[in-house]
Order: structure tokens, then sequence, then C-alpha cells
């Protein structure tokens, strides 16, 4: 009877690792839901219909315990994922292991994508240990993604490990999405009226072809409506005036339910031309769109911003000999940005640099049905200037007086979402109407849902040239710091969330709580937890020896 009973029991024991082994399950009692996979993301993946390897490059033979804790929410995370779909399939690979050409060649693969190595410690022979924290997506396509949220100067690492396993559903989630092409669309900037160069928007054009998205130039001349199957149309610093018809075909794309980007500079205020002029005045640029952007609800104000939290300039102070002699001088009218909103858009980004930026006033419409969010706000240590406005470097050879920066968080960028009252309302002509009945669509007063952001400042997508090579910068790089501000991360993120309907991007939003532990508190009540751990468990199981001997004595004696 006794061996049946242990028979059984070995029996049910290995079945239930048997079924613990096939299915993947776990109760989440976390307070933050760090286990639970939001409801979009596993919609997504159930959807997943082809393999899909990942190869995580975050392990070594040493880890610090930071990195061990990423570690393990990595591996956590697409247990999950392989639990939603076992499509998914994933392994760890250390960037270290192997012959020395192999180490420098995968190295060097990683930081052609953009992954960048972190030195973690030293191994027992006293190199130094390197862990690329990405992963590959192997799937129809192969893409690279950074795991490792790093955008916040000066945060600890603890702080950024704590910020990387927040985004790791989106960040894995968004790897599968490019691996099996399920992301994209297509995006189109407007040209003929002055915009941006397409070499001047390359880095951010380079940058969406390699999330999958169709990028392409969109005429103003050259069409008669703009293509609904159009995702997004990006508007990058016109300098001309839109004509009547311009703004109707923009106007009924709108109410169709498009997406528009505005990337608008009211003023003709630039470094070049301050440094043909001693003295320069801008003036506004004649686009007569004014009218439209109100009646969605916005007024870019015909002003400069100035902020003491700003990027720098040099300056030639004189020569030294025969050479010039060059200073830097911190450039009140180039702000430096920080993100003001909860928004998936700007959820743990960096700063954004703008150029001669103005101020956006949002206005309450009557008929619309718009949600309005501030993204980017300046600092509160700020001012304006209203046109017209003399502009010289004679300011940097003063220092500025405080009391003047006396405006705080004066909003540069606001994202509206809803429904839209066409600017067409009452003023639209017969021959308009004719130009989208020859198209078999109909003149709408009122959009579609969608979503439009504004930003007062065009040159926020311009990447500039290096003299010497001509090759392309990064957008964001600023060339007196040598720093790459958060430019083309604020309009790609916001591209992403336009054109999300599934929610995805949401999950950017998950907040990990970490509960680190107080090394000042641990370290003065060593002694007593040291008695807690070690004497308090001797001292139960003895006394449960002595109370168990005690009553078996008494019982058989």
């Amino acid at each position: 009877m006794r061996i049946q009973y242990i028979i059984g029991l070995i029996g049910i024991v290995f079945l239930m690792n048997v079924l613990a082994g096939q299915f993947h399950t776990a109760f989440d009692l976390t307070e933050d839901r760090r286990y639970t996979i939001s409801e979009p993301v596993s919609g997504f993946l159930q959807g997943v219909d082809e393999d899909v390897n990942v190869r995580v490059f975050l392990t070594a033979d040493f880890l610090p315990a930071d990195f061990k804790l990423f570690k393990k929410s990595i591996a956590e995370k697409l247990d999950d994922f392989k639990a939603e779909n076992g499509n998914i399939s994933y392994f760890f690979e250390d960037p270290n292991k192997g012959e020395k050409e192999l180490i420098k060649n995968r190295g060097n693969a990683l930081r052609k994508m953009g992954v960048n190595p972190v030195r973690v410690g030293k191994d027992q022979q006293g190199k130094d240990v390197y862990v690329f924290p990405a992963a590959v997506f192997e799937g129809s396509d192969t893409v690279v993604v950074n795991l490792l949220d790093n955008d916040i100067p000066g945060a600890d690492i603890k702080t950024v490990i704590a910020n990387s396993i927040g985004l790791l559903e989106y960040n894995l989630t968004r790897g599968i999405q490019m691996a099996t092409k399920k992301t994209g669309g297509i995006i189109a900037f407007t040209e003929g009226r002055g915009e941006l160069s397409a070499g001047q928007v390359s880095d951010l054009d380079r940058s969406l072809r390699q999330q999958g998205y169709a990028v392409g130039r969109l005429p103003w001349d050259n069409i008669e409506i703009f293509d609904p199957n159009i995702d997004v149309v990006v508007i990058a610093k016109p300098r001309k005036t839109f004509s009547d018809r311009d703004k109707y075909i923009l106007d009924q794309y709108i109410m169709q339910g498009g997406k528009v980007i505005w990337l608008i500079d009211r003023l003709t205020a630039s470094l070049d031309s301050m440094l043909v002029k001693r003295v320069y005045t801008p003036f506004d640029y004649p686009l007569d769109i004014e009218d439209q952007l109100f009646k969605y609800g916005f007024r870019i104000q015909p002003n400069l911003v100035m902020d003491l939290e700003c990027t720098q300039v040099k300056l030639v102070d004189g020569s030294l000999g025969n050479a010039a002699q060059m200073n830097v001088y911190p450039w009140y009218f180039h702000p430096a940005v920080r993100p003001f909103s909860d928004n998936p858009i700007v959820k743990n980004l960096d700063r954004v640099n703008l150029r001669f930026a103005s101020v956006i006033d949002t206005i309450v419409t009557k008929k619309g049905n718009t949600e309005k969010t501030i993204l980017l706000r300046t600092s509160d240590k700020s001012m304006v200037k209203f046109s017209p406005v003399e502009l010289n470097f004679e300011i940097l050879r003063i220092a500025p007086e405080s009391d003047l920066f006396n405006k705080k968080n004066l909003p540069v960028a606001v994202l509206s979402e809803g429904e839209f009252v066409s600017a067409f309302e009452y003023n639209v002509t017969s021959d308009m109407i004719n130009i989208l009945k020859s198209k078999g669509m109909e003149h709408r007063t009122r959009s579609l849902p969608t979503k439009m952001l504004v930003v007062g400042d065009g040159d926020m997508a311009r990447n500039d040239f290096d003299p010497a090579t001509g090759n392309i910068r990064s957008l964001g790089f600023d060339r007196v710091s040598g720093y790459t501000f958060a430019n083309k991360e604020f309009l790609l993120n916001a591209i992403e969330y336009m054109m999300d309907d599934s929610g995805i991007i949401q999950s950017k939003n998950r907040e990990v709580k970490m509960n680190l532990l107080d090394c000042t508190r641990a370290e003065k009540e060593k002694s007593k937890w040291q008695i807690i751990n070690i004497a308090l468990p001797l001292l139960f199981l003895f006394a449960f020896a002595f109370i168990f001997n005690f009553i078996r004595n008494r019982r058989f004696s």
C-alpha cells in the first residue's frame, strides 16, 4: 500500500512538471501589473502568423545585479510573449564569446545598427566586460531594437534599468512588428511652398523607411486632392503663400480623417541671416494660413521665444596672432525644451532643441470636439520678443538679466485629437466642391476623428550637413556641444502615435516601481536583521525540537 502511494505521488509530480513545461501561466499580484500583457499587445501577438526568433545580447560571465534583474525581466516578458503565440522564440547570446575576430565583427555589426556597447565591469582576468543591451528580431525581415532606455541625462543606472523594464513590452512588441512587417504606412512631405528639401529631412526620411514606412514628396501644384490613403502629411517649414486651393484640399483631407503635422516658422529668423548682417530684423512669412489654423484651434504668435535653458553658439571674439579666437556663448533663441506630458509621444523623452521658436496659443472652438495636449514647453526662465525685433549678437556679451526671463512654461508643441470643424464651413465655392465631386468625394464641414500636431518651429525636422565631408548629420545634433537632442525621436513617436489605432503605443506609459534597497538604513540596522534572519530561525528550531521531544517522552514514558 505504501509503495503504491509513493508511486502515485511520483506520478502526480511528474505530470505536474510536464503540464508546467507545456503551459506558461502566472498570477500577477504586483501593484503595477508588470507581469500582465496589455490587451492591445496581446491581440497583436495572437495575430502573428510567422516564426519570429529573438536574439538578446544581454548576457556575460559577469553581470552586476542591476543587469541581472534587467536580463531576468526580458526573459520573463518574452516567456509571456511565447505563451501568447508559440511562433515566438528567443535565446540569449554572449557578445564576448568566440574567437577574437568573431567578437570584433559582431560588435561592429551591432554598432552599425545603432547599438552601442555598455561596460558592466571586469571579469576574473581583469578584462572589461561589455554587453549590447539590444535584441535582434528575425522574421520576414531582420531588425535591431535597443532595449536600454538611456535618454535621461545624468540618470543613475537603477533609474535607467527601471525605465527600460517599463518600456520592455513596447520595445519588444515594436521589434516583432517591424520583423513581421506589420507596421508602416504612407508618410508624405509637402513641397512647393518653400518647405524643407528632401535633403534637409533625409535623416528623418531614412529612419522612417527603416521602420517600415513608405515616404514620399507631395507637390502642391501637381495634385488635385490629397490621396486619402496617405496616413500622415508633414508640412515642414513652408515659406511661401498658400492659395485658397491649397488650403481647401488640405482641409478636406483633414475632414476625411487625414492627419497633419505642422512645423511652422512665423518669422524669418535664422543664424545665417545674422551672420550676413550685424543687425537683422526678421519679418513674417506670408503663409496666409493663420485663419485656417485658428479654425482648428491654434494660433502661432508672431514672436520669438528666449530661454536661459538653451544651446550655445561660437563667435569670433578677436584674434590670437593670425588665428581667429572663438568663444562659446549661450544662444537664448535656441531653447532646449523639456517634454511636458505623460503622452506616449514624449514619455521618457530627452530634451528637444528648437531654433527661433514661437509660442502656440490654443483656441477653444465652439463647434469642434477636440482635446489638446501640450507636449513641449519652455523652462520657467523664459521670455518672448514680439515682431518687429532686432536680432544681434551683442546681447551675448552682457550677462542676462534674470528678472526679464520671467515667463514660465510657454507652449511650443501642441497635439489636438478629435473632430475638427472645416476652415471652409461657410466660404466654400462651387469650383472647390467640383474638385471633390470629380473624385467621387463630398464636401465635409466636420471631420472624422483624427489627430493634428502643431510645432512652433519649422527647423525641428531639419538635419545639418558636415561641411568637411558633406555627410548628413543626425537630426537633433548640436555642433557646439556634440550632443544629439531628441528631435528625431519626438517626430518618430508623433507619427507612430498618430497612426496607432490599436493602442500598442500606450504600453510606453507603463511604469514599473522598483522597490530598491535603502542602503543607509540597511547598514544602520545590519545587526538587527542579522539576528532576525539567522538567530531567530535557529531559536524557533530549537524550541520546536524541545517541545516535540518533551511531548514524545511524556506520551511514551
